[in-house]
């Protein structure tokens, strides 16, 4: 077989097929929720804008579901997952508030997961869908840095001057860190494969989430980046490079960042702040989330802790703590089911980077194969490696965008935000790739050469 019959449409080689402008019209809808453009265009958010056009991307996925492969083994845990959820909805002690959360929070972003997975299924989607994520995260890293030159988005909270962001989505400046500090895993992994312009982009992207990690003045957001370094530091193969560029990074902070960050940092460990007492009402709200676990150990319902709290305790702030949100909320059978789908997501990702990983090896032996010189390139094969290494890169930065989440989710309660649906959809959108990929991987090794 010639290498321009390799040259056949995506469907053929393996890869299912999705029109190009329905694949733009998902990322243009990525780039909408990001930026809340229903928020920030009032006209748009009096015709629900962003409702809508969700509700067109259903109707065009129904099409698509014939094609979806199922063989995924995270669908039976998300569906386990979203029976425990669903069953706190009718039984909780707050039930207007738990069908709220469930409607608007819930289905919505759980819909958000089903796009990924009908819409990015093959390494050109993913490009897509990657370019479309940076896109919406570089904007909200220029207004970061905007409005902290500007001072526009700064003014103080707990004696420090924090920066918050533009929308409601990410206003509070723990929501804004968090966002931020998700970014870099995509950019340390997507670096290594990357050309000049793109490394440029990233490195910009990099510097501009740092900006708002660091003026957040959010001691969750300072947690989750070193939680992250750390991991990585322990997995990277680079490790002296990475000590060059984290010894650089504490240096310069050091010199340019002012000290009231410095002595917010500190207070994570010294407990001592200069205004009020978060720390002192976290561990509050702890113990009383303890105390109503031990009540309640079923569940209380979801997001009905702060009803039950306020009721109990005469106090109505959140837990602070995605393990207790979960547990409060969904209960003993909800924390276990939980952890089991956090489990399989990590372990898919895992074990889908490592079938990538030996595709790609199979590839470069085919191109070795012969007496061909190691880097002569194959038409075909060069691309298709190209691709695969760009997916291998997604899973890893993914990977390690589960581990920052579990990280905040000390600190923080994020157990009905996007963050899970985006693993879940993406999770899965890289398995269907990688076990697509396997017949072109088979076609380009079997029959390259041949002839």
């Amino acid at each position: 077989m010639n290498v321009t019959a390799l040259g056949m449409d995506e469907e053929r080689m393996g890869y299912a097929r999705v029109n190009t402008a329905v694949s733009l019209l998902f990322c243009g809808y990525v780039i909408a929720w990001y930026l809340q453009l229903g928020e920030r265009i009032p006209s748009l958010g009096s015709i629900r804008f962003e409702f809508v056009y969700a509700a067109l991307l259903a109707l065009i996925a129904l099409s698509h579901f014939r094609s979806l492969d199922w063989k995924c083994p995270l669908y039976v845990y998300v569906l386990l997952y979203l029976l425990v959820i669903a069953i706190q909805v009718p039984t909780s002690l707050d039930p207007e508030t738990s069908w709220t959360i469930f409607v608007d929070r819930i289905v919505k972003f759980a819909f958000f997961g089903l796009f990924i997975v009908v819409f990015v299924r093959s390494p050109r989607h993913l490009r897509y869908f990657v370019c479309a994520l940076f896109i919406a995260f570089m904007k909200m890293g220029e207004e970061g840095l905007v409005g902290r030159i500007t001072g526009g988005m700064m003014w103080q909270n707990q004696g420090v001057m924090r920066l918050h962001g533009v929308t409601s989505l990410y206003g509070h400046p723990n929501s804004y860190a968090g966002m931020a500090v998700g970014t870099i895993p995509f950019v340390l992994y997507f670096w290594s494969v990357s050309g000049r312009l793109v490394k440029a982009l990233l490195g910009l992207q990099a510097l501009l989430a740092l900006n708002i990690i660091v003026f957040s003045g959010s001691r969750t957001g300072y947690i989750g980046l070193i939680g992250m370094l750390v991991f990585f530091f322990i997995v990277t193969k680079t490790k002296k490079k990475f000590l060059v560029y984290t010894t650089a990074f504490a240096v310069a902070a050091v010199v340019f960042v002012p000290g009231q960050y410095f002595e917010r940092f500190t207070s994570i460990y010294t407990m001592e702040e200069k205004e009020g007492a978060s720390s002192t009402t976290r561990m509050e709200i702890l113990k009383d989330a303890v105390d109503i676990f031990a009540s309640y150990p079923f569940g209380v319902g979801v997001q009905a802790f702060p009803a039950v709290r306020k009721t109990t305790f005469g106090r109505e702030q959140d837990t602070h703590n995605l393990y207790l949100e979960v547990a409060t909320n969904l209960g003993i059978q909800g924390l276990f089911v939980f952890g089991l789908l956090v489990f399989k997501l990590l372990q898919t990702l895992r074990s889908s980077e490592k079938e990538i990983v030996r595709q790609i090896g199979l590839l470069r032996e085919k191109m070795t194969a012969g007496g061909s010189p190691p880097d002569a390139p194959v038409p075909g094969i060069e691309a298709h490696i190209k691709d695969l290494t760009l997916v291998a890169a997604c899973a890893r930065g993914l990977f390690l965008f589960v581990i920052v989440r579990l990280v905040l989710g000390l600190f923080g309660m994020d157990l009905y935000e996007i963050y899970w649906w985006f693993a879940i959809g993406l999770t899965i959108a890289i398995f269907n790739i990688g076990r697509a990929a396997g017949k072109k991987t088979m076609t380009l090794c079997g029959q390259t050469h041949a002839g």
